[in-house]
């Protein structure tokens, strides 16, 4: 244990600056801005983290235990920079444009009405997660375990089912284009 040990407390209007490094249990982060911080290190377990801008954060063996994000501008971190024991997060409204989840396994994550421009997915494992009502733009899907993964409501998304596990995965047949694309197929 670290010797900034917080639990169940609420923080708002905190910068890097008053949210010193440490662990953070049941805690809620509200109106954070965090962005260009260097969250490195840092523990978070059951947590909470609304309204709040961790854009181009240093993440780097920081710890994301079962973690909800609500609301909050995310862009071009690294979560495969993270401390991936336990790793679980679930995004609510979020903007994560430009991240990057190389080979983690974040099977069973929930990704509702978020933003995901040039999301890097490769190698991931998202066996059984969701992309409700999800904008995929140029979203990277290489080699990932997308195995009963539930794309019924995504948008932009571009999959190769040759190159990706797609067993049992869920489409909406009105977007279907978005799994044909490379064979320049038009669906109507």
């Amino acid at each position: 244990m670290s010797d900034n040990y917080q639990v169940s407390q609420q923080f708002k209007d905190v910068t890097i600056d008053n949210l010193p490094k440490g662990e953070y249990e049941d805690c809620v982060i509200n109106k954070g801005i965090l962005s260009e911080g260097n969250l490195s290190g840092y523990i978070f377990s059951d947590c909470e983290f609304v309204d709040c801008d961790l854009s181009n954060a240093k993440i780097t063996d920081c710890a994301f235990r079962d973690v909800s994000f609500k609301n909050c501008k995310m862009i071009g971190l690294h979560f495969d920079a993270c401390n991936t024991f336990s790793l679980s997060f679930k995004f609510n409204n979020c903007i994560l444009d430009y991240c990057t989840f190389y080979k983690l396994n974040i099977k069973k994550t929930t990704f509702s009405n978020c933003k995901m421009t040039e999301v890097d997915f490769t190698e991931a494992q998202l066996r059984e997660s969701i992309f409700h009502e999800c904008d995929l733009s140029g979203a990277a899907f290489q080699r990932t375990n997308l195995e009963k993964a539930d794309f019924s409501t995504a948008l932009n998304f571009s999959i190769d089912p040759e190159v990706n596990t797609m067993k049992k995965a869920k489409f909406s047949t009105k977007d279907l284009g978005g799994l044909l694309h490379k064979y320049n197929i038009v669906v109507q």
